[in-house]
């Protein structure tokens, strides 16, 4: 392997160079290859763990949620940190080390139930290492992908990334529930881990060295707070960063009561709320494939700004559903809103690793997962809360209107004024720190 060329040498090489450059396009294939198989074993763990808890060892409904709650709880403890833990290290070395964690993880439940000793405590102690390892990995892999691409293939390459989210959530818990069936829930499992095993060796396979990480300059209390402090005062990222919150924040609330309004309120049968929740990742996997083309015709700040306002109206058609053909409503509703939702979420992340220097990206990568995630507990809570006061179809109303009310959020931003990201140089990229 070649010597490992600093942050410096990189961006001293010709742009064109590295997008020819062989090994470059080799590793990008091997890290999207692991991508794949994270985002894939991800989905399916979320089904697999829960019914390993059910099937083995009787968990009652409450037990089994969380889960869940474990799962996403080290977003709202270290979700802050993370960026500037990762910022020390390789990425590579950081996505290395989560796929392992998953992989010593998830092998240790068949484990445990070979010598008789699973129990739910160590459900939650696993749900909580996966949790943290996709914390990590996910911040590495934003920071990562940068040192791959050039910036005009940016674009590009986040929506590869969104288009692998969407087809993982589209067809992995299918895959987990399938492998539960065929293989029983240990052995399924034990498939995930070997699927974390193997994105580890893909990643150790890219031919192209990492960058050497700066000298972190400040402790690591201080270098996450000029982290928090570099956000807040920068007039885009903080207004990206509350946009993506407060969606999220509403959206996690009408999700945590589409199940109950589907299967109670409109009589739904069960088979057919799995198929009508897939609408989602459908609408995921089309806002994936639109972004590029939207930006290029468009422009990256236009589209910014526009893709929640215009989805933010077909929220309304979810409450509509009723039975007959009204149920295809709420399909039609979930996937206008998520084109409209990764698109945004494109947009925003590229903003970052344009604007962003290499030690600010995993800093900033990592305040945004805390936003949004650190929303998600908080909308759900509140969704069923306003449900239980007001009722469920009554809630989604609320919460559609509310939709329309922060979705034009990004219009107070400096974004309103420019077709493309890199227009205004005055709000352009941050000065190294």
């Amino acid at each position: 392997m070649p010597e490992r060329p600093s942050t410096a040498d990189l961006n001293a090489n010709a742009p064109d160079a590295r997008d020819l450059d062989r090994g470059y396009r080799h590793g990008y294939r091997l890290f999207l290859g692991s991508h794949a198989l994270n985002e894939t074993g991800a989905a399916a763990t979320l089904v697999v763990l829960p019914l390993t808890a059910v099937l083995s060892l009787d968990a009652q409904a409450w037990q089994t949620a969380l889960i869940q709650t474990f799962h996403f709880a080290p977003y709202l403890v270290f979700g802050l940190p993370a960026g500037a833990v990762v910022e020390r290290l390789r990425p590579r070395r950081v996505m290395i080390g989560a796929d392992l964690l998953r992989f010593v993880a998830l092998m240790s439940l068949p484990v445990a139930w070979a010598l008789n000793a699973l129990s739910l405590p160590h459900l939650y102690a696993v749900a909580l290492l996966l949790g943290g390892a996709q914390l990590f990995g996910d911040i590495a892999d934003q920071s990562y992908l940068p040192h791959l691409l050039v910036k005009d293939r940016l674009f590009q390459g986040n929506s590869n990334l969104q288009m692998i989210r969407a087809t993982a959530e589209l067809g992995g818990p299918g895959i987990g529930g399938v492998a539960v069936q065929w293989l029983g829930t240990h052995l399924a499992v034990a498939v995930n881990g070997l699927a974390s095993a193997l994105s580890a060796l893909l990643l150790w396979r890219i031919p192209v060295p990492d960058a050497q990480p700066a000298a972190p300059s400040h402790g690591l209390v201080r270098q996450t707070w000029h982290g928090i402090s570099v956000l807040l005062r920068h007039p885009v990222l903080r207004l990206l960063a509350l946009s993506a919150s407060l969606n999220n924040l509403i959206l996690s609330a009408a999700l945590a009561l589409d199940v109950v309004f589907l299967n109670q309120v409109v009589g739904v049968t069960a088979g057919l709320v799995g198929f009508l929740l897939a609408a989602g990742a459908v609408g995921a996997l089309i806002g994936a494939r639109l972004a590029p083309r939207l930006t290029r015709a468009l422009g990256s700040g236009r589209t910014a700004v526009l893709a929640v306002p215009v989805a933010a109206p077909f929220m309304f058609l979810i409450p509509l559903t009723g039975d007959g053909w009204r149920v295809a409503l709420f399909a039609l509703g979930h996937i206008a809103i998520s084109i409209g939702i990764t698109v945004f979420n494109i947009m925003q992340v590229t903003y970052r690793q344009q604007v962003c220097p290499p030690e600010l990206l995993s800093r900033m990568a990592a305040m945004f997962r805390w936003a949004v995630w650190g929303a998600a507990p908080l909308g759900a809570t509140a969704g069923g809360a306003l449900a239980a006061s007001v009722g469920v179809r009554d809630t989604l109303w609320i919460l559609a209107g509310a939709l329309m009310v922060v979705a034009p959020l990004l219009l107070c931003s400096p974004l309103r004024r420019m077709r493309d990201f890199d227009e205004n140089p005055s709000v352009g990229t941050l000065k190294r720190c």
